[in-house]
């Protein structure tokens, strides 16, 4: 019985030490993959990603998605940028700016029949300050005007994404849900 609970107390110290390590990386899987909070990729890294798409009636479908932080625009120049979109940044409160990310995205199908479109939202995207304190969903502009966010498979799209975060957070990250790629804001 001794010999038992001696294995019992062995086997739960292992389990908790198991517990307590940082996530092991994938292996061939670089620092800054864009997988977590803590590994997100960097501005100009591509993160790929799996989306499963499915309607009421069938089961669901796999689609290829990857994405890059192509450019990060902040302070005075963002207002400009702003402009450029035909936003204003009038109502931004006074201890927050607008952060922009021009995003790429490039779209694939895995099977057949791959014909479903990935309309892109705000509420796909989060932004976290370098305290992981969550900001609200951004804005998407289109970077060609009048361009829906809207991806058909074989496609690639650019846009920008307006988020507002306070200006004493110098590293911001961003998550992509469905998919969970990390990106730094920074």
């Amino acid at each position: 019985m001794r010999h038992c609970l001696q294995i019992l107390l062995i086997t739960a110290g292992i389990v908790l030490a198991a517990c307590a390590e940082k996530p092991v990386r994938a292996p061939g899987q670089k620092p800054g993959a864009g997988s977590s909070l803590s590994d997100a990729a960097s501005v100009g890294t591509t993160v790929p990603t799996i989306i499963e798409l499915s309607d009421m009636y069938v089961s669901p479908e796999t689609y290829d998605l990857e994405l890059r932080v192509a450019e990060m625009i902040r302070g005075e120049k963002s207002g400009e940028y702003l402009k450029k979109l035909g936003l204003s940044n009038e109502q931004t409160p006074v201890d927050s700016e607008p952060l922009l990310a021009r995003v790429r995205f490039e779209y694939k199908a895995r099977g057949t029949p791959g014909d479903k479109p990935l309309e892109l939202s705000g509420v796909q995207f989060s932004a976290f300050s370098e305290n992981k304190k969550p900001y609200g969903s951004p804005s998407i502009c289109a970077v060609q005007p009048g361009l829906k966010p809207i991806l058909r498979p074989g496609d690639s799209l650019e846009c920008w994404l307006v988020f507002l975060v306070a200006k004493t957070d110098r590293k911001p990250v961003m998550a992509f849900n469905p998919g969970s790629a990390w990106f730094c804001l920074y």
